[in-house]
């Protein structure tokens, strides 16, 4: 089963829709249940009015967390089991201290391409889609309060997001509109906006073909919503119109933009 974490701050996008994936309490009297329908003849009425009892027992619905777990998970043992559990569990405390401490970083951290915690992160990522997707939601949820770096919450988009269309039982003809992810993007494209402006605002002439990179990755980022290159199309006249961009524009930023970039 999933691991609470109540006193992690949760993005309000997954407000309205935590009920969707909350796992259903154990069916204990299921199995117990045996229909006493060998010897019927004819239909008979059920305890229902308009219920008919057949003569072939109703289908077993197993528990919801063996219908998510995909991959190479039915051929793990009860103890390799536990230590995935292990780990998960582990990795979401420290996802937890993160995000108390996450805001306090200075923005060089905050915004780097490849933060300390960027590979644990991933690793945390890749246990969640091990164990299925209820607890790949519990991950994503933490996520969106503990990383800030634009660069990491795009990759666990991507990685999500194709998890999501191979594991499916109806393949997502567009899974990047999950409401799992959405929350996610959101805070993905946030953090590139608030990304690009913090190095315009710093940007000397050696790191303007850094910038171009970054503002490169913010477009894919962008693209990942409808509507999104809408988006990043008033972030670049945001930017334009900076006291930064127009100070520095005639020693060679315009040139960068124009020939990378904007043509």
């Amino acid at each position: 089963m999933p691991f609470s974490h109540s006193h992690v701050p949760i993005h309000p996008a997954y407000v309205s829709s935590a009920a969707t994936y909350a796992p259903y309490p154990p069916l204990a009297n299921l199995s117990y249940y045996t229909p006493s329908v060998a010897n019927v003849r004819h239909p008979t009425t059920g305890i229902y009015p308009g219920q008919v009892l057949h003569s072939h027992p109703p289908p077993v619905i197993p528990p919801p967390q063996q219908t998510q777990i995909h991959g190479p998970l039915p051929q793990l043992n009860q103890r390799q089991m536990g230590y995935l559990l292990a780990a998960y569990r582990v990795g979401m405390l420290a996802m937890e201290t993160l995000a108390r401490r996450v805001h306090d970083d200075r923005p060089q951290a905050k915004y780097a391409r490849n933060p300390p915690y960027g590979e644990d992160v991933k690793w945390l990522l890749g246990i969640a889609k091990k164990l299925g997707t209820s607890y790949l939601q519990d991950f994503c949820i933490c996520t969106v309060n503990s990383v800030a770096s634009p660069f990491i919450l795009h990759e666990i988009v991507v990685e999500a997001a194709q998890y999501l269309a191979r594991s499916s039982t109806a393949p997502l003809p567009q899974p990047l509109r999950s409401h799992l992810l959405t929350p996610l993007i959101q805070k993905c494209q946030q953090m590139f906006t608030a990304c690009t402006h913090f190095k315009m605002y710093h940007i000397t002439p050696a790191e303007y073909d850094e910038f171009v990179s970054i503002i490169r990755s913010a477009r894919t980022a962008f693209q990942l919503t409808p509507g999104g290159i809408v988006q990043f199309n008033e972030l670049l006249q945001s930017l334009r119109r900076t006291k930064s961009c127009k100070k520095i524009c005639g020693k060679g930023l315009q040139i960068h933009w124009q020939t990378r970039l904007f043509k």
